[in-house]
């Protein structure tokens, strides 16, 4: 038979075991690898889903620019030095609306701490990289028209382009 203090012990050892392994699986979920901030290499559930919705905002959006005159195809990424200046900072691009002429260079510069792009939402395929804190990014507009754009890391982040 058991003595009291051997119980005791053997209830101890439990409880220290089953606390170990609920702060091992607490541990494992807490740190799942998900990123708080933009992520430097290759997709998460958030930009897939982020891809899917700027899919689907495309395909509404592309009918709405149509009217306007902005067609896919009206613009592309650039190296050149902008002749349009626009800025990110606080999460949102200023000036609201930008305003270019046809042939010219839109530079975004990035004030804030984490990576921004700049993606027109009825063409994927004309978008700024990402443009690191600090850095800029630009697209040349070749085609007069409206255009819609976002961020695609922070697809909450738009802003409108008017090309004359």
């Amino acid at each position: 038979m058991r003595t009291h203090e051997e119980i005791e012990m053997s209830r101890t050892f439990h409880l220290a075991a089953a606390t170990a392994a609920l702060l091992l699986i607490v541990a494992a979920c807490s740190n799942s690898g998900t990123a708080t901030t933009a992520p430097s290499v290759g997709p998460t559930a958030a930009s897939e889903s982020a891809a899917a919705s700027e899919s689907a905002a495309a395909s509404e959006s592309t009918a709405a620019s149509a009217s306007t005159g902005a067609a896919a195809g009206g613009c592309e990424a650039s190296t050149e030095t902008g002749t349009v200046a626009a800025t990110i900072k606080g999460f949102a691009f200023s000036p609201q609306p930008i305003t270019a002429k046809v042939g010219d260079v839109v530079t975004w510069t990035n004030s804030d701490s984490t990576g921004h792009t700049a993606t027109l939402k009825d063409d994927a395929a004309c978008t700024t990289p990402t443009i690191a804190a600090g850095s800029t990014g630009s697209i040349k507009f070749t085609t007069a028209g409206t255009y819609d754009y976002f961020c695609k890391i922070h697809p909450n982040m738009t802003g409108q382009i008017t090309v004359s």
